[in-house]
C-alpha cells in the first residue's frame, strides 16, 4: 500500500496552495469567460449545422381597408406612403427603405441604416406589418462540418496561403529584428530616437498603417513603384509598374512587406532588452580570449538570448496565424482570384456573409488545432535547445 507524501498531508501545503488560487481566481475567471468558453462554444456549434431565417415578430400596423392598392405598389417593389410614415415612427430613414423580397401574399421591407427588417403579410382581407426577428435552427451534423471543409476548394487555399504566410513572414521578420537589436545595442547616437522609431510602427492603429500601404502599393502613383522605377532608371534598365493589389502574384507578398515592417520593431525591441540583460562578463571573458566580434555573436549573444528569440518566435507564429484586418482593409476582400485568403477571413465570410456558422466554427476548431499543435512541439522539442542563465 502506497504512503501519501508528507507534504500533501501538511496542512501548511493546503493553506498556501488555497491562498495562491485565490490570488489566480481573477486571471482564471477572465480565462474561463473569454478563452475557455469561447472555445468550447465554437467546437459544439461545429457540430451542427447552424442556419438563421428571418420570421415574423411583433405586429406593429393592421390594415383592413386598401389592402388591394397596398399590395399593387409592394408587388412593383414600391412602399406605400402610410406604411412608410409607420415604419418611421419605429426609427426607419426613408431614404434607407427597399423591398427585399417580393413573394405571393408576402413582403419583406429593409431598413439599410439599422438593418432592420419588416414583413408584410396578406391574410385574407388584412395585411399585417411585423417587425422581423431571427430564428435559429440547429441540426446535428457530427463532424460534416470538418469533412465539408476539407472539401471546400477556398478553405484549401485560405490554409495553404496562411501557412505560405506564416512560413515566411515570420522567419525574416525575427532575423531582421535580431539585426535590428544588435545595431540598437550598439553606442549610437540618437539611439532612443531610433528604438521609438521603430517601435511607432506597432503602436499605430492598423488602419491608418493599411491605409498608407494602399497608397505605396498604388500601381501610378504610390511610393514603392516611384522607388522601385528610380533605382531602375539608375542602371538603365527598363521598370514595368507593378500593380501590387491586384495582381494576384503580388498580393501576398505584399502582405508579408507590410507586417515585416509593421512588427520588426517591435521584436526588435524584445530582443534588445534581452540583449541588455545579458551579463557583461561574458563579453569581457571573450575578448581576452581573442574573439573576433562575429564568435561573439553567434557564441554568446545568441544562445543567452535564446529565450527572447523563442518568446518573440511563439508570440508572432501565433499572430500570423491570425491575421485578418490587414486583409480586409488592404484589398478590400480576400484579393485577386482569393490570393491572400486566409483562414481567420474565411471563418469571417462563412459565418458572416454565407450564414454557414457550423462551418465557421469547424474552420475555427481546425485553426485552434493547427496553432496548439505547433505550440506544443515548440514547447516540448524545440525549447530543449533554449539555455536559461542561472
Amino acid at each position: 500500500m502506497s504512503r501519501v507524501p508528507a507534504q500533501l498531508r501538511n496542512k501548511r501545503f493546503w493553506g498556501e496552495t488555497l491562498e495562491a488560487y485565490l490570488f489566480l481566481l481573477p486571471t482564471l475567471f477572465v480565462l474561463g469567460v473569454f478563452t475557455l468558453y469561447p472555445f468550447v462554444n465554437a467546437f459544439v456549434y461545429s457540430l451542427y449545422d447552424i442556419r438563421t431565417r428571418t420570421v415574423p415578430g411583433p405586429v406593429i400596423y393592421t390594415l383592413a381597408e386598401g389592402v388591394d392598392a397596398w399590395t399593387a405598389l409592394l408587388a412593383r417593389g414600391r412602399i406605400p406612403e402610410d406604411l412608410q410614415i409607420t415604419l418611421e415612427k419605429h426609427g426607419a430613414r426613408r431614404a434607407d427603405l427597399w423591398v427585399r423580397l417580393r413573394q405571393s401574399a408576402r413582403w419583406v421591407i429593409k431598413d439599410e441604416g439599422n438593418q432592420q427588417e419588416y414583413i408584410v403579410v396578406q391574410e385574407g382581407d388584412v395585411l399585417r406589418v411585423y417587425q422581423a426577428k431571427t430564428q435559429w435552427a440547429l441540426a446535428p451534423v457530427a463532424w460534416d462540418n470538418f469533412r465539408q471543409a476539407f472539401r471546400d476548394p477556398d478553405f484549401t487555399k485560405a490554409l495553404f496561403n496562411t501557412l505560405k504566410y506564416v512560413g515566411i513572414s515570420v522567419p525574416i521578420t525575427l532575423f531582421l529584428a535580431l539585426l535590428l537589436a544588435s545595431l540598437l545595442n550598439q553606442a549610437l547616437v540618437g539611439r532612443a530616437l531610433f528604438r521609438l522609431v521603430n517601435f511607432l510602427p506597432y503602436i499605430t492603429p492598423i488602419v491608418a498603417i493599411t491605409m498608407v500601404w494602399q497608397w505605396i502599393y498604388d500601381r501610378d502613383c504610390g511610393l514603392l513603384n516611384y522607388i522601385l522605377s528610380t533605382i531602375a532608371g539608375l542602371f538603365g534598365t527598363k521598370f514595368s509598374l507593378l500593380d501590387w493589389l491586384n495582381d494576384a502574384r503580388l498580393a501576398l507578398p505584399a502582405l508579408i512587406i507590410m507586417n515585416v515592417w509593421r512588427f520588426v520593431g517591435y521584436q526588435a525591441l524584445i530582443l534588445l532588452a534581452g540583449m541588455q540583460g545579458i551579463d557583461r562578463e561574458y563579453y569581457e571573458a571573450a575578448r581576452v580570449d581573442g574573439a573576433s566580434g562575429w564568435q561573439v555573436w553567434r557564441r554568446i549573444t545568441i544562445p543567452l538570448l535564446s529565450p527572447q528569440i523563442f518568446f518573440v518566435f511563439i508570440i508572432s507564429m501565433i499572430g500570423a496565424f491570425k491575421i485578418f484586418e490587414e486583409v480586409f482593409i488592404l484589398f478590400m476582400g480576400p484579393g485577386p482570384q482569393k490570393s491572400a485568403l486566409t483562414i481567420v477571413y474565411y471563418v469571417f465570410t462563412k459565418a458572416f456573409d454565407s450564414g454557414h456558422y457550423g462551418l465557421a466554427s469547424a474552420a475555427s476548431v481546425i485553426l485552434f488545432a493547427i496553432i496548439f499543435t505547433l505550440s506544443l512541439f515548440q514547447l516540448t522539442v524545440v525549447q530543449r535547445r533554449v539555455h536559461y542563465e542561472r
